[in-house]
């Protein structure tokens, strides 16, 4: 393979500025998704725009990364057209008479050959594993791989990280990567039947391992009579979501036999958490095998597993769920092969926030359970309380620790209001590892409905897909006592069924999501990012953003998200003098929320599709910025002082541009507006110099905004310097160039 693969690099440096187009990476997955500190292995990356690599980035661990392979996979119509076009063009170059021809079509095969070698080394591969070849299924989002070589360093500490890919056209999207301290090992096939199942080394140990259409993975272990054994997967949360695939996952199952072949335990998830845990009692010494498949037996090259197997500590759930902030309370534990049952934790004193709480044993790290912090004192639910008359009186502004302790438990609480006063009713249990499904309804002193929520959504939980918290704001209509029962929708209960109840006048307040994580910004250009605010307590008014400990290099620009409003661009600059770097940044929102000003740090997120459809804004642990080369043009727009452009309906909105261009750029760039509203075109589609108009439509109203994004795309020519300059066909001596020019605010007036 790499002496093929030698042969592929020497080509594609001759041809991939013809072959790759300026569009960022895209990471679909990681195999295996982590390692062990101290170890060098092998990792096979797929997803888009690879081609051109120059380097992996991992947090902040300073890993080693030597790429060994790249492969592109293709559809067996796209694999066909290119021999047929290698046979169209040497039958020409069979009948062509000069010379200067005939060395045309020579360089255009050759430009070809490498493309066909990588269908020649798919289809060599599959010939060698037929069964596997089988169950493959063509992906275009997974149809480039790379093969690298990572050497993690000694010192590296466990946990979990981001892996994200560099190439010359920027930073890929992250995926997790766990650095862990078990030893760990890969499947091998054939392993589908339990009977052919692969012998695992003595526990603890980590399995990695993928499922393709069909595939079931078995595992055989020794087991001795009384362990208590932690089968955890992690499956979900390596890959968040498919856009392509439903419900949207890979749905992992689990299933364990003792050594007849006997079924003795069966997970296909862990409470609401789509990636299954098995807690197993051994009840005799002998050999278990354990399976992994997906539910409905899909599969493909994505669906990346990790299984932890051993005497694990492992936290089944936590009591309370959650406490004030700024203070240190004991957190009670209940799980299998913890150190201790009780931890004495400091909470936060910037709420709200969410910290996480695992132990240690034995030099292994449990699993993490969240811990609510809140900006209100607590109290615990008293029973009894199980019924209108036992409702149990509590104070606005409290945060009520409780559990829903059996199927077909209600628990009642009453308060005193004032008429028009806006009281929140709010239940935090699915977003704090709780099962719980709950339901609030709000009652006068007749027992008379005046409220009703089961789910309410919120959108800084991007992983939650049943949004299963109940939340009620209600308006009193009189002065008095009013009464709050709250359930469990699906009529269960146990010990499990925790929540924390808040009842009182929510503050005004705000979270910021600012999107993409992964950014590249030119040097002397720009590039976009997208805040999302999510309020609370009634709260409208302008957030302004700034970076924190900002570089002197790196410039916010436009970056407010006005009131009323829950989304806006910035723009984000970097200076023409900034180097070329790696850098995070650290966004913040501030805004006067009542009578007190509160900051809020924007957590960086991905914008994930779900099942062909549903999005989701799913939190990442840094914004990372590549400052890189400058652009060979840069456009820069005159903005109105006050910060957006005004536009009247049935008119054109004129934009005054100007432009540096490169030697190498031809000056002519075609311009193009990402996701415009319905009432704004572009009319301007080539832009050489001058001015840049927009067609606001007639249906346009007062009062309409939008901030769309204007990129362009340029022709650079390439230089006879340059190795991939072919001085045959000259046709191919130029690249297209897309870059990002500004975001436009506008708002329509009269």
């Amino acid at each position: 393979m790499k002496k093929m693969t030698r042969f592929i690099f020497l080509l594609l440096g001759a041809s991939a500025g013809s072959l790759s187009a300026a569009v960022a990476p895209h990471v679909g997955f990681v195999y295996p998704a982590g390692g062990t500190p101290g170890t060098t292995f092998t990792v096979t990356i797929g997803g888009q725009y690879l081609r051109d690599f120059k380097d992996i980035h991992l947090s902040n661990v300073p890993v080693k990364a030597q790429l060994t392979d790249y492969l592109r996979i293709y559809d067996s119509k796209e694999g066909g057209g290119l021999r047929r076009k290698k046979e169209t063009l040497e039958a020409k170059m069979a009948e062509a008479t000069d010379a200067r021809s005939k060395l045309q079509l020579q360089k255009q095969i050759e430009m070809l050959e490498p493309e066909i070698a990588m269908v020649a080394e798919v289809r060599r591969q599959d010939r060698m594993n037929p069964s596997m070849a089988a169950k493959k299924q063509f992906n275009p989002q997974i149809s480039e791989r790379i093969t690298l070589e990572i050497t993690l360093p000694a010192a590296a500490k466990p946990g979990e990280y981001e892996l994200r890919v560099i190439t010359t056209n920027g930073l890929s999207n992250p995926l997790l990567f766990e650095i862990g301290r078990l030893p760990e090992i890969a499947e091998v096939e054939p392993n589908d039947l339990t009977k052919n199942a692969a012998k695992l080394p003595v526990l603890p140990v980590l399995v990695n391992g993928q499922i393709l259409p069909g595939d079931v993975d078995s595992f055989r272990f020794h087991a001795l009579k009384d362990q208590t054994l932690v089968i955890k997967a992690s499956a979900r949360s390596l890959v968040p979501y498919l856009a392509d695939a439903v419900p949207g996952w890979f749905q992992s199952v689990l299933t364990l036999y003792d050594a007849n072949g006997k079924e003795v335990a069966y997970d296909d998830d862990y409470l609401f958490n789509p990636d299954p845990v098995l807690i197993y009692h051994v009840p005799e010494t002998g050999d278990y095998t354990f399976s992994i498949r997906d539910s409905i037996y899909r599969g493909r090259e994505d669906f990346v597993y990790r299984i932890s197997i051993g005497e694990l500590p492992f936290i089944e759930r936590i009591f309370p769920l959650g406490g004030p902030a700024g203070s240190e309370l004991d957190v009670n534990l209940y799980g299998v092969n913890l150190p201790y049952k009780k931890i004495r934790l400091k909470t936060n004193a910037d709420a709200p926030e969410t910290q996480y709480v695992h132990v240690e044993k034995g030099g292994l790290i449990s699993n993490s359970q969240p811990f609510g912090v809140s900006p209100f004192p607590d109290r615990s639910e008293s029973e009894p309380n199980n019924q209108f008359s036992e409702a149990v009186a509590v104070t606005n502004d409290t945060a009520i620790n409780g559990t829903i302790g059996k199927p077909g438990d209600h628990d009642w609480f009453c308060f005193k209001g004032r008429k028009g006063e806006q009281k929140t009713i709010e239940v935090f249990a699915r977003r704090l590892g709780s099962p719980m499904d709950s339901c609030l309804t709000l009652f006068d002193t007749n027992q008379q409905v005046l409220a009703v929520n089961d789910d309410a959504e919120d959108k800084s939980f991007g992983l939650l897909t049943h949004q299963a918290d109940s939340r009620i704001d209600f308006t009193l209509p009189e002065t008095g006592i009013y009464y709050v029962r709250l359930d469990d929708q699906q009529n269960k209960g146990g010990d499990a069924y925790a929540y924390r109840l808040v009842i009182g006048k929510e503050k005004p307040d705000f979270q910021l999501r600012v999107v993409p994580s992964s950014l590249r910004i030119p040097r002397n250009g720009t590039a976009i990012a997208t805040v999302y605010a999510i309020r609370y307590g009634g709260f409208t008014d302008a957030i302004s953003c700034s970076v924190r400990d900002a570089p002197t290099e790196i410039e916010l620009q436009r970056a407010v998200i006005p009131a009323g409003t829950n989304v806006a661009k910035i723009v984000i600059t970097a200076r023409p003098r900034a180097a070329e770097q790696m850098m995070t940044l650290d966004i913040e929102g501030v805004a006067d929320c009542g009578s007190r000003t509160v900051r809020r740090h924007a957590v960086p997120a991905e914008d994930m599709m779900q099942a062909f459809i549903y999005r989701h804004l799913v939190t990442a642990q840094q914004m990372l910025v590549q400052v890189t080369e400058p652009e060979p043009v840069s456009v820069v727009l005159t903005i109105p002082k006050e910060g957006f452009f005004r536009a009247h309906p049935g008119k054109q909105l004129v934009i005054s541009a100007s432009a540096q261009w490169a030697a190498s750029a031809q000056k002519s760039i075609k311009l193009t507006l990402a996701e415009p509203p319905e009432w704004l075109t572009l009319r301007t589609a080539t832009w050489q110099a001058g001015n840049i108009i927009l067609d606001i439509s007639p249906n346009a109203e007062p009062g309409d905004t939008a901030t769309v994004l204007l990129t362009g795309t340029v022709k650079v020519n390439k230089s006879p310097k340059d190795a991939d300059f072919n001085p045959v066909m000259k046709f191919l001596n130029n690249r297209t160039a897309d870059f990002t020019i500004d975001a436009i605010p506008i708002q329509v007036v009269e």
